[in-house]
């Protein structure tokens, strides 16, 4: 009798374990290689890395996995980027630095070829002095941490990105272990 009563105790547990994980909506780690230099110096070509999604609660700062369909060709990539814009913000660039509701973010960036020029957000600027815009309700706005051409895709391009196309949250450098990165964590 006792021992039935452990199983019972023991299944029961299980359940609401399984339960639990569901709701929490935890999925399998996700494994990328990184297949251009778009989002270095943060992650550089060839790096490969872990995502976990989806993410519940977006920050800025947070780096992730969007699902881009590219109109020409119809292909879909999935592409890394950076959350530089929540709903309501208003975001601009200045040389290259994201500028979020008149405070200069602290994110690493780079520029390696300043002669690309043009963006759907430049109005008379450039792709790194454009905006303010503000981000829709049901966005965010995304950036490459390369600010040149080699960063499209992104928000400077395609505009403000829909909640429902990010899919999950990048977390580690996973290879290779090379210059201290080996499993260097990606969160801010």
């Amino acid at each position: 009798m006792r021992l039935r009563w452990w199983v019972r105790v023991t299944l029961l547990l299980a359940i609401l374990a399984l339960a639990w994980w569901m709701r929490a909506r935890l999925t399998w780690p996700q494994v990328y290689l990184a297949t251009d230099a778009s989002m270095a110096p943060t992650v550089d070509r060839g790096e490969v890395f872990v995502a976990t999604g989806p993410s519940r609660a977006l920050r800025r700062g947070m780096l992730v996995i969007f699902r881009y369909q590219d109109e020409d060709d119809d292909a879909v990539y999935h592409v890394l980027r950076r959350v530089a814009g929540l709903p309501g913000d208003v975001v601009s660039m200045r040389q290259g630095r994201a500028v979020v509701n008149g405070r200069a973010m602290e994110w690493p960036f780079r520029i390696v070829a300043p002669k690309a020029w043009r963006s759907a957000y430049a109005r008379g600027g450039n792709l790194y002095t454009w905006g303010p815009v503000r981000v829709p309700q049901d966005s965010v706005l995304l950036l490459a941490d390369t600010r040149d051409m080699m960063g499209w895709p992104d928000g400077r391009f395609i505009g403000p990105v829909p909640f429902g196309a990010v899919e999950a949250e990048a977390r580690r450098i996973l290879w290779p272990p090379v210059k201290g990165r080996f499993f260097k964590s990606l969160r801010r």
